[in-house]
């Protein structure tokens, strides 16, 4: 496979604008429709044939109009009023409903070219439910209209045989909304529409080149993020498909900013892009399981740089011959490059699935480690084809129908297999797995529990590996081969009795896992918000079963249909664990699997037939849109990785109409919207005429009732599934997503009342520094102003010989206060002296 086998972006990009041109052709052709009707003014009529009262043309009529118009049908108090035909001088001609001289209710317009428009008109324009076909191309448009413009919801048909279609919503002629667009060659975009160019959330899968990309445009151009997936031919002689897929940031088109690209061979790149090249710091992951990290410059290792990309895209290609065809002269370059991309392997599997089993091996003495993995490696040799159906079964579950039906597992398939397995039955929760699987393996901690971590085959079996010692080795530590006895064990009890037999709520069934994917995303951001760090290294966010069982109970939803005992029975329901007939453990931790599955089951509980009726009611008769077999959907908001579709289903999903905003916590019925049929082909008035006009006979009758018999059980089926689609959603939009809301508006107010407390606080505090600042200003200036009054007292105390006898003689109350005879006494001694 050569680096030629994953297309160019260059080369997309100038095919996109070879579309934009053919879509420039094909406004072209729906300027088409861009008839206009006249507007009937200066109505003066030249001659009349027909009834008169009182002066007034009234009943039947013919008239002849100024400037060549004329009119044939009823007339009413002198106007055109009830059917009519009038016909302007151009050829114009319009055959409906008049009211009051102005072309009203329903009718049919016809151009002097041949052009036609029948449906519903209001004031004279085309505005309502009707059909347009051009004569002039093969240009029909069938839907709703507004003031003569194209606008509301319809189907526009670009040619005779209906192989190129426009389906979705409509603003004045432009395609702006949401809409599923069907190219001539085959190529089919379903998404958001902006001025008449994809825009938004939507994706294209490109048949002519077995391409598909889901994401985000922007002006008709990859934009954003999104994924794209090159579907590649399979290898001769193998029923094993490949592809190449790129996860990550698009710019004007180009892979740009940071993203993950799997190639088919089996490695991996994650790291940053510049203008689709690797460019700046990434990871490489080669096919055998290898680590490069450092920096990339222009598409290669900055270290090595004019090695191309065969290590990566020629899986089969030994890299002695690229490093030679690369490196003439460097021996020691061409040694880092065999050493990393495992060209020296002995591994009995091959260069392309290398087991990593050096922790594993760390266990046992040195002597022993070359031939417990030879030992290892055989048993993943003689089990690997099982293996690889096993892992093929897992990793489609709740996917949408590829090209390849090729998928990656993830972890939340990863889960389903372990519990149908039972591997949790022997003592070790799911979470402790995660745990074990994650350990001295780089991972980041909030990724330990994620439903959403892709895991590839060698990761796979390398999984299985650990753990089948973590849980067997104390059994065959005496014995040799230990890890080749372990692994056995573990296929022998575990996997082949008991893989590929689903259990579980979540995949049970392919129409139910579509629907409940819906909620999926949801449910994790609630589940997260719960979760409490683990005690243990590397304390990563867990939810125990008693911190769920407290979430339903701040919820309000534990009550009489959903008790406590009911919630353990449930939980204990595939866990041997959880209680023994006597003692709960609510010790116990939940990934989120067992978390959504429990929510599933829950539904049925909470969800009573009397509730059910009083949310949803639908119909019975064929407005309910049942009639042909068709099942409705609710519109999830929110896209996401798991948002996906079951195989083979014909069932829409419509997550690509508002991918901005999270699932409506409202149930509303207008977004319950009918799939629509994949193939489309142009309204015939011949099949329309056959439809309308054939007369009902005995054996049309014996068809209708053999029909009702073999589709009585198919209906049943659709009628259950109808009912637990009406439950799914009652109990998550109408009752736990909206819990989840109040529970979080609570929490809001009161993270506000504790601001708004110690705002208050903080004021007070304040108001009470300045009040203590002021009082202390108070008591300064008393202080010192009765310091002065005592000065002033002291002053007046000592008196001076010098000015006695400048004052006046003292009163008998001064001469109380103040006694002259120590003074005078003193004075005689300094004049004594």
């Amino acid at each position: 496979m050569s680096a030629s086998t994953v297309p160019p972006l260059e080369m997309m990009l100038n095919e996109l604008g070879s579309r934009r041109e053919s879509r420039n052709d094909k406004q072209q052709n729906e300027d088409a429709t861009q008839y206009e009707e006249p507007i009937l003014t200066k109505l003066i009529v030249e001659s009349y044939e027909g009834e008169k009262v009182r002066g007034l043309y009234e009943g039947d009529g013919f008239a002849v109009f100024q400037g060549g118009c004329t009119y044939r049908g009823m007339f009413s108090e002198g106007l055109m009023h009830g059917p009519g035909t009038y016909i302007w001088a151009d050829g114009l001609k319009y055959e409906g409903d008049f009211v009051k001289n102005v072309p009203m209710n329903h009718g049919m317009y016809t151009w002097p070219d041949g052009s036609t428009y029948e449906g519903e008109v209001v004031n004279g324009t085309r505005t309502g439910f009707g059909m347009f076909k051009c004569s002039t191309q093969p240009v029909s448009y069938i839907g709703h209209w507004c003031h003569g413009k194209r606008h509301g919801k319809g189907s526009i048909y670009y040619n005779q045989e209906g192989t190129s279609w426009y389906e979705g919503d409509w603003v004045y002629n432009i395609r702006k909304g949401w809409g599923i667009r069907c190219y001539k060659s085959g190529n089919i975009y379903e998404g958001q529409w902006e001025n008449n160019m994809r825009h938004g959330e939507g994706r294209m899968r490109w048949l002519t080149t077995n391409e598909e990309y889901t994401g985000q445009w922007q002006r008709g151009i990859q934009n954003g993020f999104g994924t794209h997936t090159w579907f590649l031919k399979r290898i001769p002689n193998s029923q094993y498909p490949l592809r190449n897929e790129y996860i990550g940031d698009f710019v004007n088109g180009y892979r740009h900013g940071h993203g993950k690209f799997y190639y088919a061979s089996g490695a991996i790149y994650e790291g940053e892009w510049v203008s689709n090249k690797k460019h700046g710091l990434g990871r490489l992951t080669f096919k055998n399981g290898r680590v490069y990290d450092g920096l990339f410059s222009h598409d290669h290792i900055a270290e090595f740089p004019n090695l191309e990309g065969e290590l990566v895209n020629y899986p089969d290609l030994p890299s002695e011959y690229a490093v030679r065809s690369q490196y003439q002269g460097s021996s020691t370059s061409a040694e880092v490059i065999r050493k990393l991309d495992g060209s020296e392997s002995k591994s009995v599997l091959g260069s392309s699935i290398e087991l990593d089993l050096h922790l594993l091996l760390s266990m046992y003495p040195e002597k022993d480690q070359p031939e417990e993995k030879r030992q290892a490696e055989y048993a993943v040799l003689r089990n690997l084809t099982e293996l690889r159906r096993i892992y093929s079964f897992y990793s489609s579950l709740g996917c949408d129908q590829s090209l390849d039906n090729t998928f990656l597992m993830t972890k939340l398939h990863f889960w389903t297999f372990l519990k149908d397995c039972k591997f949790h039955h022997h003592k070790i929760t799911l979470a402790d797995m995660d745990r074990i699987l994650s350990d001295n393996q780089d991972i980041p901690v909030e990724e330990i529990h994620s439903p959403f971590t892709t895991i590839l085959l060698r990761t796979f079996l390398n999984y299985l590996l650990q753990l089948a010692y973590h849980i067997h080795h104390k059994e065959y530590q005496n014995r040799s081969p230990s890890l080749f006895l372990c692994f056995t064990k573990l296929m022998t009890e575990n996997i082949h009795p008991n893989a590929c037999r689903v259990k579980g709520n979540l995949f049970s069934g392919q129409q139910e896992t579509l629907y409940a994917m819906n909620y999926i995303d949801k449910c994790w951001e609630i589940y997260t918000a719960h979760c409490r760090p683990n005690a243990a290294p590397p304390h990563e966010l867990t939810m125990k079963m008693r911190h769920f069982l407290w979430m339903l109970k701040d919820f309000k939803m534990i009550n009489k249909e959903l008790t406590a005992t009911k919630f353990v029975e449930i939980m204990a329901d595939d866990n041997p664990f959880i209680h023994d007939g006597i003692d709960s453990n609510f010790e116990l931790e939940l990934v989120f699997l067992e978390f959504f599955e429990a929510l599933l089951s829950f539904a049925f509980i909470s969800v009573t037939h009397q509730t059910t009726k009083s949310c949803l009611n639908f119909p019975n008769d064929d407005s309910s849109g049942n009639k042909h077999g068709s099942t409705y959907i609710v519109t999830n908001q929110h896209k996401s990785p798991s948002t996906a579709t079951s195989q083979g289903s014909d069932v829409q999903n419509g997550s690509a109409k508002s991918p901005s905003s999270k699932l409506a916590l409202l149930f509303d019925f207008s977004k319950i919207r009918k799939p629509e049929p994949k193939m489309r082909t142009v309204p015939s008035d011949e099949r329309l005429s056959k439809v309308n006009f054939k007369s009902p006979g005995k054996e049309l009758t014996f068809f209708l009732s053999q029909n009702e018999k073999k589709e009585k059980p198919m209906e049943e089926g659709k009628e259950k599934l109808n009912m637990w689609v009406s439950n799914m959603c009652i109990f998550f939009v109408n009752t736990f997503f909206q819990a989840h809301k109040c529970e979080e508006i609570l929490k809001e107010k009161v993270k506000e009342n504790r601001l708004h407390l110690l705002a208050l606080a903080k004021q007070r505090k304040i108001e009470n520094e300045e009040l203590e600042a002021r009082l202390d200003n108070l008591r300064e200036e008393e202080a010192k102003r009765l310091d002065d009054e005592v000065d002033i007292t002291v002053i007046k105390e000592p008196v001076d010989t010098s000015s006695s006898q400048f004052t006046p003689s003292p009163t008998k109350e001064e001469a109380v206060v103040f006694p002259s005879k120590p003074i005078s006494s003193k004075k005689k001694k300094k004049w004594d002296h």
